[in-house]
């Protein structure tokens, strides 16, 4: 496993610069006069390189706090997980589709999206004057470019339009304004990529393994444009990554989720490190193992929160490597070291994918916010699968077909190919097929939200729901393709409006 932490995670006195989370504000505001024993004043700390560096890191050191619980939105709210009796309220309020904007897993999204952007906008701010090696401050730049364009699509995606701060929140003031277009929120993510395109290296070595890249923004700006619809940049900046012969999909689909190999791996393009405390300092451990594991699964702590929706364990074919012991698990299950695993859970597939048998924290040692195990926002297939769909959609094609791009996530997870198939046909496959391959790992309601189907998905849920979990909820649908804004950011700021229907 990599042991940069976090590019040596930054821990110099530098609250004042990293607290405010923008449309969060409430209690923040104390740090805006600090105490001088406490932290460094701005104007005393962006002097040198290495001091650029280090604030750079500390936009990284706050995405695994995003991340955290993103799987909440991502994918417990979709139709691949049902919760089970021991989810709180939130799981079943999120899994049943009957949640509201008091949410606090919605507030947290918000809140540590715009906390990070402000740290980078800080970085944006600060850093060009400085007096440093120039290749070495345009990749510091990239860096933040690229992370606060993440955390902007993250927000898009989400809530559609939202206020676009590009400059330092230095006051409650600054960070209390109205939401803008979603149509300029995403012109500045496009400007963010297309600067980090031509700042960032293509690769690192050593402590700086793990730092964005120019692959990471081009495969980013791939995505941003199909979640636009506009297939000819989303097919174009997929083609460019596939022709860079940097990136290839492992031989071993789990190989993905291998801690040893995280980022390493050939397949992998920007992961969100996390790391068991030993290893590295002030970074959290990860929690979707214990959430998903059933309840009493040996080798620590298991929560027993999630249960995989029967529909998605009938996608797999039998000898599809993404099947049984790899996404999911059926009881009884024999683990690597010959430990049986037994649960009783009625509808019972389990989740295994962020089981790493090879790792001994995950095996013998597993407890809160341990885990080391990354979370993936980019890796190959996904390029693939951007490329296949933004092709058939209509983008012009400029590395092959989209069937060969489809079909080379088939051929890995060992399933047959596909030929001669129309339009209809193939937009269908491809579906299925980014459902089988990203089962839990923050793709499967953001797809149906970008399709247009999710009230669809929903009702069929809901429906399903009143056989398999009797008196959970009623048949319904979505109230909308977004989630509402949270109400503790209207509360805070009156100039927020709420999206419609919430």
């Amino acid at each position: 496993m990599q042991t940069n932490n976090y590019f040596t995670v930054l821990r110099r006195k530098t609250t004042l610069l990293a607290c405010l989370s923008a449309l969060s504000l409430a209690g923040c505001d104390k740090f805006l006069q600090p105490n001088p024993t406490d932290v460094l004043a701005p104007e005393n700390f962006y002097r040198s390189g290495a001091d650029a560096v280090s604030a750079i890191n500390s936009v990284y050191a706050q995405t695994p706090w995003m991340y955290t619980f993103y799987f909440y939105e991502s994918d417990v709210s979709s139709d691949d997980v049902l919760a089970t009796a021991n989810f709180g309220a939130d799981g079943h309020q999120l899994a049943s589709y009957t949640f509201d904007p008091t949410l606090w897993s919605i507030d947290d999204a918000w809140t540590n999206a715009y906390i990070t952007i402000n740290k980078a906008n800080i970085v944006l701010d600060r850093v060009p004057p400085i007096v440093m090696d120039v290749t070495e401050r345009n990749r510091v730049l990239g860096e933040a470019h690229y992370l606060r364009a993440l955390m902007y699509f993250e927000l898009v995606r989400l809530f559609g339009d939202v206020p676009l701060i590009e400059h330092e929140a230095k006051s409650v003031a600054d960070a209390r304004i109205p939401r803008s277009p979603a149509s300029d929120v995403y012109a500045l993510i496009a400007s963010d990529l297309n600067t980090a395109m031509t700042d960032l290296p293509a690769s690192y070595s050593g402590a700086d393994l793990g730092r964005a890249t120019s692959g990471a923004a081009t495969s980013l700006l791939a995505k941003v444009y199909l979640n636009q619809n506009d297939y000819n940049n989303a097919a174009k900046y997929a083609g460019q990554v596939m022709s860079s012969g940097r990136y290839s999909l492992n031989a071993h689909w789990l190989d993905n989720f291998k801690i040893s190999d995280e980022i390493v791996n050939p397949e992998s393009i920007f992961e969100i490190n996390y790391g068991a405390p030993e290893d590295t300092p002030g970074v959290p451990g990860s929690i979707q193992t214990l959430f998903s594991l059933p309840s009493g699964f040996p080798g620590g702590d298991a929560y027993g929160l999630m249960l995989v929706n029967p529909e998605l364990v009938a996608l797999y074919a039998s000898n599809d490597q993404r099947g049984n012991g790899a996404t999911y698990m059926n009881s009884p299950y024999t683990l690597a070291d010959g430990r049986v695993a037994t649960w009783g859970v009625p509808n019972g597939a389990a989740f295994h994918k962020y089981l790493d048998e090879t790792n001994t924290k995950d095996m013998t040692a597993r407890s809160w916010q341990q885990q080391p195990n990354n979370w993936i926002i980019q890796r190959y297939a996904d390029v693939l699968l951007i490329y296949a769909e933004a092709v058939n959609a209509g983008g012009t094609a400029t590395n092959g077909t989209a069937e060969a791009a489809l079909n080379l996530v088939r051929a890995r997870a060992g399933i047959p190919v596909v030929s001669g198939l129309g339009a209809s046909a193939l937009t269908d496959s491809i579906r299925v097929e980014r459902r089988r391959e990203f089962a839990f790992e923050g793709q499967r309601w953001f797809d149906l939200s970008r399709w247009g189907i999710l009230d669809a998905v929903v009702r069929a849920k809901t429906a399903q729901m009143q056989t398999l979990q009797p008196g959970e909820t009623q048949v319904h649908g979505a109230t909308s393709n977004l989630y509402p804004i949270p109400i503790g950011q209207i509360n805070s700021n009156s100039q927020l409006t709420q999206n419609p229907g919430w």
